[in-house]
């Protein structure tokens, strides 16, 4: 800070310089109007500060306060999310999953929509050997099947960190949407094994 301001107040110190005889003193008008400016620039360049530091702070996930978040994160540049949300007590009969798309106040897409048996809607697949662990869980709607994943693999160089939700239609081959994290995730999977039914369809789980 001392660097962005001391050029600007030399120059003024040089401008009152000008206007006094060698032993006068600098009119208080003078100082007054220096200090301002200099306290000025602080108070323009601390808001700016403050602004961007707020800006650079976005909710995490499209849970609420009172529900888990088992997967998350930001999909594309308008800030939109994918979340796998769940209740705080969660288990076979006990509990609720919600899958949620779209950004905080605005949620494009949630399924199920009702909270009732949402574990049958959902299916796990997980792969695990040493250096690698691969993890997906998927669900239908609309004709259309959605995969969210996350994959780890520690056996290449570089090491390759993969997740994200892939949407494709059924009954085609066209390539899968890819909506790849944009940011380091958040993936909390693994409690999952003992509360979906198991995908054996998913090449993972073979």
């Amino acid at each position: 800070m001392a660097q962005v301001l001391t050029p600007r107040l030399e120059l003024f110190r040089c401008l009152t310089d000008n206007f006094a005889e060698p032993d006068e003193r600098v009119p208080e008008a003078v100082r007054v109007e220096v200090g301002q400016v200099g306290a000025d620039l602080m108070a323009t360049l601390g808001t700016g500060l403050s602004v961007s530091a707020h800006a650079a702070t976005p909710q995490m996930s499209l849970c609420s306060d009172g529900e888990q978040v088992i997967f998350s994160c930001v999909v594309d540049r308008s800030g939109k999310q994918v979340s796998l949300c769940g209740a705080k007590e969660l288990d076979r009969r006990r509990g609720y999953l919600q899958y949620r798309f779209g950004t905080p106040g605005a949620i494009e897409l949630q399924f199920p929509r009702d909270r009732a048996n949402t574990q049958r809607a959902f299916r796990h697949a997980h792969y695990f050997r040493a250096q690698v662990d691969r993890t997906e869980t998927t669900f239908d709607n609309s004709g259309y099947r959605y995969v969210m994943y996350s994959y780890y693999d520690g056996d290449t160089k570089p090491v390759v960190r993969e997740a994200g939700v892939r949407v494709q239609r059924h009954g085609t081959t066209d390539r899968a949407t890819e909506l790849p994290c944009r940011a380091e995730p958040i993936a909390k999977f693994s409690g999952l094994e003992s509360i979906l039914t198991r995908d054996n369809d998913n090449p993972l789980n073979r």
